[in-house]
C-alpha cells in the first residue's frame, strides 16, 4: 500500500514540524512562510522513502 498524503491540522507548527524530524527523518520541502492560503500556515514534508 502507498499512501499519497497525510493532512494534519494542529496548535503548535513548529512543534510538530520538529516532531516529524525527529521521529521520521521527515524532509521538509514546502513552508507557507507564514502566510494562510487555505485555513492555516502550512510545511509539507517527505516521509521516508521516495
Amino acid at each position: 500500500m502507498n499512501i499519497s498524503h497525510i493532512t494534519l491540522i494542529v496548535r503548535d507548527l513548529e512543534k510538530s514540524a520538529n516532531m516529524l524530524k525527529v521521529m521520521f527523518d521527515a524532509k521538509e520541502i514546502y513552508s507557507s512562510n507564514g502566510h494562510k492560503f487555505s485555513i492555516s500556515e502550512e510545511k509539507f514534508f517527505l516521509i521516508g522513502k521516495t
